[in-house]
């Protein structure tokens, strides 16, 4: 009998422990093919039209198409023909949705942004007259669902934050004016979805939790973007909240968008997918582990930044 040296000892255990590794190792890459395989069956890449609005309506589908997306969000304006809400003409309407159906194109969401809660009397009734347009017609562009933020109380601009934000008083008024939406929403069959922001009324998981249980609409629902959500200071805690979002409002998605956070002097930028710090991995699972087909929306986009913002959110499925 050969005397067992401490190579051929090592060399054995090893081989011993890098057996009994191996069904561990098949188990985890065999979940993560099943992971990838979800998010690709599950998530579904679509677009903001605006991108494309400097192109005629016939080579904007066809672009949109060749960049890859089979879905988009409507913004109602190419550069030969434009969709006007307040003066509605619904042969450019059809003219719009006919192209983008002709080139295998879905309209997952119509662009009805506005501040429902705008100071501004005139901008605001403005922008309400188009969200009644589109709940009331939205069937002429074949898609039940119009997206809004929730509102700011700061008279220089929508995207700007108030003091008077926090207050419970905008939180009521907020509520009222959705609640009144989601009303007319449920006569004809439309989907308000709202997209919270930190420097809107709706800052937070909390507040969006709260609106959405007071108003027990089926007709208000969610637009998913984490990015919105964080402020400089937790940018740290990205994974638990990303799982405290899901956990609170996933029930709520019916879209979602793709753009990026990262921290600047004056609190967070929101740049364009790839150009920030959001755990994509783990959005990317969040998303298909709601278990049902959902549209994830790539913004925040030049036009020629389409293919490297489109190919690095198709890296991150791979990377599941």
């Amino acid at each position: 009998m050969k005397t067992l040296t401490r190579r051929t000892w090592l060399g054995w255990t090893g081989a011993v422990a890098l057996g009994s590794l191996a069904p561990t190792v098949l188990a985890a890459s065999k979940a993560q093919a099943r992971a990838r395989a979800q998010a690709k069956r599950n998530l579904k890449l679509g677009v903001f039209t605006g991108v494309y609005a400097g192109l005629p309506v016939e080579q904007a589908a066809q672009r949109i198409r060749d960049d890859g997306f089979g879905a988009v969000v409507l913004e109602f304006a190419f550069a030969d023909v434009r969709f006007d809400p307040w003066a509605p003409d619904w042969a450019a309407a059809r003219k719009i949705t006919e192209c983008l159906t002709r080139h295998g194109l879905r309209t997952v969401g119509l662009f009805g942004y506005y501040n429902v809660l705008d100071p501004n009397d005139k901008r605001r009734r403005h922008g309400e007259r188009r969200m009644e347009l589109l709940i009331e017609k939205w069937r002429e562009f074949g898609c039940p669902l119009i997206s809004t933020e929730t509102g700011t109380l700061n008279a220089q601009s929508e995207w700007l934050e108030s003091p008077d934000n926090t207050t419970e008083t905008a939180f009521v008024q907020c509520r009222e004016a959705f609640a009144e939406l989601a009303e007319k929403a449920e006569r004809t069959g439309a989907v308000i979805s709202i997209e919270p922001y930190l420097r809107n009324v709706i800052d937070s998981v909390a507040r969006a939790e709260r609106l959405l249980a007071e108003i027990k609409s089926p007709r208000l629902k969610l637009v998913m973007d984490p990015c919105n959500y964080f402020r400089k200071e937790e940018l740290s805690r990205m994974e638990p909240m990303l799982k405290e979002m899901f956990r609170r409002l996933g029930k709520q998605i019916v879209l979602a968008h793709a753009k990026d956070v990262k921290a600047a002097a004056d609190g967070t930028d929101l740049p364009a997918a790839g150009k920030g710090v959001l755990d994509y991995q783990l959005y990317l699972r969040l998303l298909a582990d709601l278990n049902r087909e959902v549209c994830l929306v790539i913004e925040h986009l030049t036009l020629d930044d389409v293919g490297r913002a489109r190919d690095y959110v198709l890296s991150q499925f791979e990377r599941l």
